[in-house]
């Protein structure tokens, strides 16, 4: 159980945007929450269990929203739908967003134990997705590829995906930060950056790569199972309320 309070945001907040593959664009908070450290200690307490199949690590759900959290899910839903939505470039524009989705996850699998669809670039089964970077140390961002003609191999590459290869051209990169929060289109072939020599040792237990999640996209009339979208705790509407932005 989380502390609600924790999940207070910082009234000094970085905000920018930068572009990443093909000129899609990354929204990116930094300083984001006022508790960041406690936060975490308390996030790595959770009962971390299996996460979807294509995940290297393991999930947190959090159960249930307190008021805190709840009103910071509203104003994402808000920024997301007013500030990010828009600019996406008209090809690949989206409707509005009624539902935001938060849990913890934490990276841990040893690169020899990855299975073949964890060696690739993946994409998100939810449009826009939302990460919170909680290390201090080094462990990676996030790496955005576009598939290319180069499919030769029958077999991806051991390891995770960190270059260009396998059909895939590494094209964009959001650099990890202590208490940054990025949005970034989930329908964009990328990877977390796993590399270094934690992910081999004992670190990626005992200082795992942990990040919080959090999912936007369109509520489900047949909702899907939490083990492919995350079961963590939820908030649906039209993204009103108060903004950091505006």
């Amino acid at each position: 159980m989380i502390d609600d309070r924790l999940f207070e945001v910082s009234p000094r907040l970085g905000i920018h945007f930068e572009p990443i593959a093909d000129g899609l664009p990354v929204l990116i908070i930094d300083n984001f929450y006022l508790h960041a450290d406690e936060l975490r200690s308390q996030a790595l307490t959770l009962q971390f269990g299996p996460a979807h199949r294509a995940y290297p690590g393991r999930v947190a759900p959090l159960t249930s929203a307190g008021e805190t959290l709840t009103s910071l899910l509203i104003r994402l839903l808000g920024i997301v739908n007013r500030r990010y939505l828009p600019r996406l470039p008209a090809t690949q524009r989206i409707g509005d967003l009624t539902q935001a989705i938060t849990d913890f996850a934490i990276v841990d699998l040893h690169p020899s134990d990855l299975g073949r669809h964890q060696r690739v670039p993946h994409v998100d089964p939810a449009p826009i997705f939302g990460l919170v970077y909680l290390n201090h140390e080094d462990r990676g961002g996030t790496l955005f590829f576009r598939r290319s003609g180069d499919r030769s191999a029958a077999t991806p590459a051991p390891g995770y995906p960190t270059h260009s290869g396998d059909g895939f051209e590494l094209v964009g990169r959001i650099a990890p930060a202590f208490n940054r929060l990025v949005v970034y289109p989930g329908f964009v072939p990328h990877s977390g950056e796993i590399a270094g020599d934690w992910i081999t040792s004992d670190e990626r237990f005992t200082s795992p790569r942990l990040t919080q999640w959090i999912i936007f996209r369109i509520s489900d009339p047949q909702p899907r199972s939490p083990a492919r979208l995350g079961g963590g705790a939820a908030i649906g509407g039209g993204g009103g309320g108060a903004t950091f932005i505006d």
